[in-house]
């Protein structure tokens, strides 16, 4: 038995934990970006685009999380989401760290 198959069949049996999890992270990610970046009006100057980028890849793992179309057991399906998830980490980061050395 493969190793791929091996962690596949384990992620079929728990996938329940595992999009639970996704879907509060996300939730939890675009409410910190809409109140760190779109309340504060931060987001209008200077014609930075990061914080777009990391609410594109929050709206994809959203549409993944609420129309999975049988996929939702499958171990691929969740790592492709998984990325976007992991990129849109990467933007809001990236954007508070902007923010931080332009705010001095």
């Amino acid at each position: 038995m493969s190793l791929y198959r091996h962690l596949s069949d384990t992620f079929a049996r728990h996938a329940v934990i595992y999009w639970t999890g996704l879907s509060h992270l996300n939730a939890l990610l675009v409410v910190a970006n809409l109140s760190l970046f779109f309340a504060t009006g931060l987001v209008i100057d200077e014609g930075y685009y990061y914080t777009f980028y990391s609410l594109f890849c929050l709206i994809v793992v959203a549409a993944g999380i609420l129309f999975p179309l049988g996929l939702v057991t499958r171990l691929w399906y969740y790592l492709i989401f998984l990325f976007f998830e992991c990129l849109a980490v990467w933007f809001i980061v990236v954007s508070v760290w902007y923010w931080v050395r332009v705010s001095r």
